[in-house]
């Protein structure tokens, strides 16, 4: 009675006043014990029973069975899934019947520790005892297929069982949410309604995640109104889904509104908010949110303390993180993964490493979390070496790579182990399968080939990538091919993209669009325009940007206007950018200045391209006044630092109009040191203006930086060339040739048809070779006749054009 009634103190005293207790008073006070949740202290009896020598009497089947049932419970309970299948045989050749109980804890147990034959085993049992229809063990038996993925067979236990409760229902609309079936929840709980069933707690929340799930936010509302009208609305369960749901979908003024009506707020209503106000970026508010949650005695836990620390990474709010970090500490959660990886970001993105490694070194090391953290942050502080150092003590351990850890190692595989690192990694990840897994990982490895200018291994690689991928990985592999030079390929990619009925979106055009640019493929550019016309990005600003770029590296630079004059918001600088480069690098340089000037009309703020574009167009111009001044006002106007590029073009600019010694000067004079690209542009101007001394003293500074930079003993050549210096040329090219320095041939594109045609310089591997060189000389002939037009050598012409 005692034990029945929940008062299991008053049951024991009883029970342990029995000299010889027969098997009914074990089994009604390990019951007790279940019954309350004390599953150790209804362990510690039944063991004690049994030491007794009390085994179950069969001649008192249903106590006995009482007692095995809670005992297979609590040791389900108990997180000792794996002894219970030992109780059940036990249980069986003792000869006792197993009931719902039984087959309802022992499929919990095979569902919790992922042991699906052995619930298969059980299923079949059921049904030869005729339980398997019954609404407890069919509870169970959905949520052992559900948590396996296999929601055909729960949706056939569902439909199977005669009579169904809210429990059962519930299961299944968590299977459904579980295993990305939104629609599907959403239909069924219409369903129920239609049935004039009465909607739980749990209802409501499985129906509220996948509301969050389909990102649908109306549905999301009206579900929310009929919570009021079940009167579930106060219900804290509940409110902390909508809460939820309000937050992840954008609603956070209203999720805002809500939490401040929830009585009785616990941890989760506060992380809800928090979690929300973060990814809503009102960073400073989650923060300010953790502070008040401590002063109304609600302890934060690992989610408020990881949320907050992100928050701060993301403001750069150093100070605060670090003063989150000690608190967290307080509240002996710095040691969770979750919380230690969020210290390790926070720490990498304002550089200290070594604060980041400290935090590791007190990180729960069993997961792999946050070791690919600080494999994060150490590319990202450029330390490449130590994070592909971590990387092999990781495998050392014996500790298995993620994919994201993959993914982390070779975004930080540069210079000439890229590809070592890349084979290394392909090699991993073809023993292990995780290739055939994640077809992500195999697009990043192709990326790291392509980097490395490996492109038969790239190809060969992507051949063994599953077609199915997603739009993420075709675009990363359109981009791949465009970035490192494989132009052709990249378009290539795209079509058979196209050929497997996957959408475009804006990203993917940015990518092809740019390939089209490197190769002048107007053809193609134009065909891909009317995609995205029919696609509706248009109107989009990368899209347009990426258009505009295109036609004007084609050389149409009206088309580029026209697309930038359709343009409805121009509100963003990226549009105005593509168009004043497009105008400079087309030789429309009073026009790439009148679009400037209307942009700050705009009240447009320039930013480091745009001046870049108007230096170039003052450049190609001539306009050494303009330029000058507008290099002047980079810093004291428009607070922008001038970059390597914008000092390459400001000498560039003198160069052109022969002002040598002060574009020696502003070198000279330089906040950092000269690189390659800047002697470059320096010597090409000495060419120009055939300045020997000074082109000699840039072409050393370049030897000295770049050896094997073909370009600057060709310059140089013809600088002594030009000036009648015989002897320095020829010592020139020997010192090319000495070094094995390789002048690779110019070579240029042309699309007909849809057949693209590469052309190198002095190929002789073309079928009409001897008429395209006759056809140059009589051009060449043409050419000498008319007074206009001075003496070139088209083959040479060719080759510096190319």
């Amino acid at each position: 009675m005692y034990a029945k009634c929940v008062e299991v103190k008053d049951a024991r005293r009883v029970f342990d006043g029995i000299a010889c207790p027969d098997t009914i008073c074990w089994a009604s006070m390990i019951a007790g014990y279940h019954r309350v949740g004390r599953y150790q202290q209804a362990l510690a009896l039944f063991s004690r029973m049994e030491k007794m020598g009390s085994a179950p009497d069969q001649r008192i089947q249903m106590p006995s069975t009482v007692a095995w049932n809670a005992v297979i419970s609590s040791y389900s309970q108990s997180g000792l899934e794996s002894e219970v299948f030992g109780l059940y045989k036990d249980m069986k050749r003792q000869g006792l019947m197993p009931t719902r109980s039984t087959f309802a804890s022992m499929l919990s147990a095979a569902a919790s520790m992922t042991a699906f034959d052995e619930g298969q085993q059980i299923h079949a049992a059921a049904v030869k005892h005729g339980l398997d229809a019954n609404v407890f063990v069919g509870s169970s038996l959905i949520n052992l297929y559900v948590k396996h993925g296999c929601i055909s067979d729960a949706k056939k236990v569902f439909d199977f069982s005669t009579e169904k409760n809210i429990v059962m229902w519930n299961a299944m609309l968590y299977g459904f949410v579980q295993n990305d079936l939104q629609e599907e929840t959403i239909q069924m709980f219409q369903y129920m309604r239609r049935a004039d069933l009465e909607a739980d707690d749990f209802t409501f929340v499985s129906v509220l995640g996948a509301c969050i799930n389909l990102d649908s936010l109306d549905i999301g509302r009206q579900v929310h109104c009929i919570t009021i009208k079940n009167s579930m609305d106060a219900d804290l369960f509940v409110a902390n889904a909508m809460l939820d749901m309000y937050s992840k979908l954008g609603a956070i003024d209203v999720a805002k509104a809500l939490f401040s009506l929830i009585p009785g707020k616990d941890s989760v209503s506060w992380n809800a908010l928090i979690v929300g106000l973060a990814h809503n970026e009102e960073e400073e508010e989650a923060v300010y949110m953790l502070k008040r949650m401590k002063c109304y005695g609600i302890a934060p836990d690992e989610v408020s303390f990881a949320t907050a620390i992100n928050a701060c990474s993301n403001i750069r709010a150093t100070e605060t993180g670090k003063q989150i970090h000690c608190a967290s500490i307080k509240y002996n959660v710095c040691s969770n993964h979750a919380v230690g990886s969020s210290l390790i970001d926070l720490y990498s993105k304002f550089g200290d490493v070594e604060s980041s490694r400290k935090v590791l070194a007190h990180v729960d090391a069993s997961s792999m979390v946050p070791i690919n953290a600080l494999i994060t942050g150490l590319v990202q502080n450029n330390r490449e070496d130590e994070a592909i150092e971590l990387f092999q003590q990781v495998l050392k351990d014996g500790f298995k790579p993620s994919n994201f850890t993959f993914a982390s190692i070779l975004s930080g595989c540069t210079g000439p182990v890229s590809s070592v690192i890349g084979k290394q990694v392909h090699s991993y990840t073809l023993k292990s399968a995780l290739l055939n897994q994640d077809t992500s990982l195999g697009i990043s490895l192709v990326g790291i080939y392509l980097k490395c200018k490996l492109l038969e291994d790239a190809n060969k690689l992507l051949a063994e990538v599953p077609d199915h991928k997603n739009l993420v990985e075709w675009t990363a592999t359109i981009s791949g091919y465009a970035q490192n030079g494989y132009s052709d390929q990249s378009l290539v990619m795209f079509w058979r993209m196209r050929s497997h009925d996957v959408r475009s979106d804006e990203a993917t055009f940015a990518s092809v669009l740019k390939a089209c640019s490197e190769i002048a493929a107007l053809t193609d550019g134009k065909e891909i325009h009317g995609l995205i016309i029919k696609s509706g990005f248009v109107s989009y600003e990368t899209a347009a940007s990426a258009l505009m770029d295109m036609y004007s590296k084609c050389g149409d630079v009206i088309s580029s206007f026209e697309i930038f004059k359709e343009l409805k918001n121009k509100q963003n600088i990226m549009p105005w950018n593509s168009m004043i480069v497009g105008f400079a690098k087309n030789g429309y340089a009073n026009e790439a200045l009148l679009l400037f000037q209307k942009m700050q009309e705009s009240q447009l703020k320039p930013d480091e391209v745009t001046l870049l574009g108007v230096l170039i167009a003052c450049s190609h111009a001539g306009l050494i006044s303009e330029g000058r001044n507008l290099f002047d006002s980079m810093s004291q106007v428009y607070g922008i630092v001038p970059r390597v590029d914008h000092y390459a073009c400001l000498i560039d600019l003198l160069g052109r109009g022969g002002h040598l010694q002060e574009a020696q000067e502003v070198i000279d004079q330089l906040p950092f040191r000269a690189d390659g690209v800047i002697w470059a542009t320096f010597l090409a101007a000495c060419q120009m203006h055939k300045d020997e001394e000074r082109g000699k003293v840039a072409a050393k500074k370049l030897v000295e930086m770049e050896p094997q930079r073909s370009s600057t003993y060709v310059f140089l050549s013809s600088l002594h060339a030009a000036a009648g210096n015989w002897v320095e040329a020829k010592v020139a090219r020997e010192a090319m040739r000495e070094k094995g320095v390789m002048k690779f041939p110019g070579c240029s594109w042309i699309t007909v048809g849809n057949k693209t045609n590469l052309f190198v310089v002095q190929d002789t591997h073309h079928p009409d070779t001897l008429g395209i060189y006759k056809m140059l000389d009589d051009l060449t002939g043409m050419m000498n006749k008319d007074d206009r037009i001075e003496e070139y050598d088209l083959r040479s012409l060719s080759e510096m054009l190319t």
